[in-house]
């Protein structure tokens, strides 16, 4: 039921929803016109992350350490000098640092070199700047150490073998000259050796090579940026998108604001939900053409307001088969709202299906359903009947009791206007007058005056079977139906359900 209600208020308050939309895209799309462009391009490197790593127990970590580093050099305040010094800017380095951002892709050997600037060939011109300063600082150009690894390893192979040369030839010297055993068999011992970490080493200076080979190729671009065509913060789908849900989010909220303010009612489901009565009917306003009812085959036998009444005696009707309903008052909230045209309209509609219905219009401050019917006040109508406190005579009766064009209809007019006619209807000859019009007819309407200013109704209501409460689209204010209702139930009155006055007859056209 919740979920119905707040459908109902959006689909009542979707005008408000589209507008808020709208203008929130419009927004974004009018505030991208005065964005300065900014262009993105980006340079991807991969970086050999094992190299020179033999345990693989620190591989993992060392990969890992060693992205980060490079990420940070490429950041750092000698790399961005340099760049500026190559590009020939003057920028500073913290505005060099502001248009550079670094990236390491997960899962890959991948970093991501990204410049921005408002000059999209300068910013392909930065990112690849940066790229290539990277790679010769892992080559050891900027590494400040003169000597490699492998420069090392050659010199101690150098020295070991001009050793072994010397050894060698010393060993030969004694060996011609008949030098002792002793002598001989310690110096062959010292060529082992020395042979012996000559290839140890003659492995570690192949190794070395080997790294350094790799060292020189560890870092490769595998993707060169190049000059975007398009502003990186020009308006897209996302941004449009994300102004979409925005303005829908905003539109909602505004519409659930306006709803809480806006107290008229809307809607059948919103009546249901606020009194948890039942609306048995929702009716264009307008009245009925007269003595049209009953005759299938007349013009206007297939209007919709004579199909929504129709509706109505039905809903009515199977009311009565749990509760007996001879007398029905129809009042509303506040004047204006449209029940006496209710009262004229249903009394008609009851008609037509061969009921005898009495319809007395008790509203004697502003009687109007006389007029509405094309019934002359020939006497002093129900005013004049009440004010003469004698008792029911066919006489009396029949002075102010008059047929309407519909068959099976009887109208007992207001007559003139009465200043205070509170005492009348709590009078004992209105009990006794409904009591006669009960046993002579099948349903008696009262059109009543408005329930709110007036103590008219509170002291007709109770005399009545039930009370229909006719509430007027986009008029009727919901505090207005709550201090209606509240006033009824304090006269113990019965209120069987609402009928609601549209202003438009959408939903009852066929064809």
């Amino acid at each position: 039921m919740e979920l119905w209600h707040y459908l109902d208020i959006l689909k009542r308050r979707v005008l408000v929803i589209i507008i808020v939309t709208t203008l929130t895209v419009s927004v974004v799309a009018a505030a991208s016109l005065f964005i300065t462009p900014i262009y993105t391009a980006s340079a991807k490197i991969r970086v050999l992350q094992d190299v020179g790593v033999v345990d693989l127990g620190i591989r993992e970590s060392y990969g890992e350490r060693l992205m980060n580093t490079y990420s940070h050099i490429l950041t750092s305040w000698p790399v961005l000098e340099q760049a500026n010094e190559r590009l020939g800017t003057q920028f500073s380095i913290e505005q060099l640092r502001e248009k550079t951002a670094v990236e390491v892709i997960p899962d890959t050997e991948l970093i991501r070199v990204t410049a921005e600037d408002q000059d999209p060939t300068f910013a392909a011109l930065f990112a690849n700047t940066l790229a290539t300063l990277l790679i010769e600082h892992a080559q050891g150009i900027y590494t400040g150490n003169p000597r490699s690894t492998l420069q090392i390893v050659a010199e101690q192979l150098a020295d070991i073998e001009r050793e072994l040369k010397e050894d060698r030839q010393q060993l030969s010297n004694l060996q011609v000259s008949g030098g002792s055993g002793a002598e001989i068999e310690a110096l062959s011992g010292q060529i082992q050796s020395k042979a012996d970490a000559y290839d140890r080493l003659l492995d570690r200076y192949e190794l070395a090579r080997l790294n350094e080979s790799l060292r020189a190729n560890s870092i490769t671009v595998v993707e060169p940026a190049t000059a975007p065509g398009t502003p990186s913060n020009a308006l897209g789908l996302m941004e449009i998108g994300i102004g979409i849900v925005v303005g829908l989010s905003g539109g909602v909220g505004l519409a659930l604001v306006v709803e809480n303010l806006d107290t008229r009612i809307h809607s059948p489901r919103q009546l249901e939900h606020l009194t948890h009565l039942p609306v048995l009917g929702t009716v264009p306003t307008g009245l009925l053409s007269l003595g049209s009812l009953g005759h299938p085959n007349g013009t206007d036998s297939s209007k919709p307001i004579e199909e929504a009444y129709r509706l109505l005696g039905v809903n009515l009707q199977a009311l009565r088969e749990d509760t007996p309903l001879k007398t029905i008052l129809i009042t509303s909230a506040m004047p204006k709202e449209g029940k006496s045209a209710t009262a004229a309209n249903l009394a008609q509609t009851l008609a037509e299906r061969g009921q005898t219905v009495f319809l007395v219009e008790s509203d004697m401050r502003r009687p109007t359903v006389a007029r509405m019917l094309d019934i002359e006040n020939r006497s002093a109508g129900l005013g004049g009947l009440l004010s003469g406190r004698s008792s029911l005579s066919h006489e009396s009766l029949g002075r102010v009791i008059h047929p309407a064009k519909q068959p099976s209809l009887f109208v007992i007019g207001g007559g003139p206007r009465i200043a205070n006619p509170t005492p009348l209807l709590a009078s004992p000859l209105m009990e006794e007058l409904l009591g006669y019009l009960g046993a002579h007819g099948q349903t008696t309407l009262l059109d009543a005056p408005p329930v709110l200013g007036m103590a008219d109704v509170s002291v007709l209501a109770p005399r009545a079977d039930g009370i229909i409460l006719v509430v007027r689209q986009a008029q009727t204010k919901r505090e207005q139906v709550f201090a209606a209702l509240k006033q009824l139930q304090a006269s113990r009155a019965r209120v069987i359900g609402i009928v609601l006055l549209t202003t438009s007859d959408k939903g009852w056209k066929y064809g």
